[in-house]
């Protein structure tokens, strides 16, 4: 889909005229335009019902004009009021969208202190057995320091898992590892890197299973203090903020890196996520799986150490 930005502050009747331009599509049993008196209404507007509901497609078709063109209608229609002589002050509009090139990420800044080593980005997947790298919100490199909460806001996006904000000591295991970077090792010299893969809007029920991972390096107290799984067992059972039971379990998986392991994270009986750390010499690597719906057709356990397996060989790739 695409959007085209444009800025143009119109009266109210020319925010209606938007709507021609449009096309409005009135729900069932909703009367259609009403023109209102001549007396009242400027000629070029048009009055809609507070209940029409209305939409903009691009194409061709009768009634169907591109973004761009309402865009244009707005401009020159507001263009043709600002000569139009007014008694009363008019309400203003403010119309804002933006189109993006096919294969161009939305322009939000970079909260990092630069740009960050190029080969971290290389080093994430962008795709793996039916779930892709998102094309407006791919993978992001953070170099540190950084400001915590706008670090917090540009790299959540690419990630799949819901927070649950448990206990300080309990909280890596629900968060994942560069949270705990963000909040305990934001200083130069340590980078994150965070992306998601998801499917397509389009897949059918049977999906592949979407999930998230990061790879953060720094300084090796840093990475050891990340990939030391003596922690978790303080952690097996606990309580959220919000008071929810808690608890984080151990999973079986083939080694990888310098060390590897797995582990679930549980709300009562139900799993929340599935997450395996890989840690080497260089990096420390993390794959998280969310509870999804529809269900994953192959078992998140099962799938879990199969992507870790993946995402490692391509960081290694990237990174030796």
């Amino acid at each position: 889909m695409k959007f085209t930005r444009c800025a143009v502050v119109v009266s109210a009747a020319l925010c209606l005229l938007a709507v021609a331009a449009c096309g409005g599509m009135p729900r069932a049993g909703t009367p259609a335009a009403i023109p209102a008196p001549a007396d009242s209404t400027p000629a070029d507007s048009i009055v809609v019902d507070k209940d029409q509901v209305l939409t903009c497609r691009e194409g061709e078709g009768e009634g169907q004009g591109s973004a761009q063109a309402l865009c244009d209608a707005i401009a020159a229609a507001a263009s043709r009021a600002s000569a139009r002589p007014s008694s009363a002050p008019s309400a203003e509009q403010v119309f804002e969208a933006e189109v993006l090139k096919k294969g161009r990420p939305l322009p939000v800044a970079n909260p990092g202190s630069g740009p960050g080593d190029p080969r971290l980005r290389q080093a994430l997947l962008v795709d793996y057995q039916g779930v892709h790298e998102s094309i407006t919100k791919p993978g992001v490199v953070v170099a540190l320091p950084a400001v915590e909460g706008r670090a917090v806001q540009f790299i959540s996006p690419p990630q799949a898992v819901e927070l649950f904000h448990a206990s300080p000591v309990c909280r890596r295991w629900n968060e994942g590892a560069w949270r705990v970077v963000l909040r305990d090792f934001n200083q130069r010299g340590v980078q994150i890197a965070a992306t998601r893969l998801r499917a397509a809007a389009d897949e059918p029920s049977d999906r592949p299973a979407e999930f998230s991972e990061t790879i953060v390096t720094g300084p090796a107290s840093m990475l050891s203090a990340l990939g030391d799984p003596a922690a978790m067992a303080s952690c097996r059972k606990f309580f959220s903020a919000f008071g929810r039971s808690m608890s984080v379990r151990p999973i079986p998986v083939p080694p990888l890196g310098t060390r590897s392991w797995a582990f679930r994270v549980m709300e009562g009986k139900s799993v929340t996520q599935w997450v395996e750390v890989v840690r080497t010499p260089r990096y420390v690597l993390e794959v998280r799986i969310p509870n999804q719906w529809p269900r994953p057709r192959t078992d998140p356990a099962v799938l879990l150490p199969r992507i870790a397996a993946a995402a490692y060989a391509r960081a290694e790739a990237a990174l030796t």
